[in-house]
């Protein structure tokens, strides 16, 4: 943002210099495209964790065991 000067009725002038920035914002295409990509490989292996071990836990059976 630019700098903003206020002046005051009396003899004083400030000047305010907004310096708001978001890292996600200042990200390069690629450096984005590096993070997504370990987002979906954590989210993909995590996901196949669970398929393996729903898959375990229902010992090759595909019905379902009623008590």
């Amino acid at each position: 943002m630019p700098e903003q000067t206020i002046q005051c009725a009396s003899a004083c002038t400030v000047t305010v210099v907004h310096e708001i920035t978001l890292p996600v914002l200042d990200l390069s295409p690629a450096e984005a495209a590096q993070i997504s990509s370990a987002i979906l490989l954590v989210w993909s292996v995590g996901w196949a964790f669970r398929a393996l071990i729903q898959t375990i836990r229902s010992d090759g059976n595909s019905s379902t065991q009623e008590d």
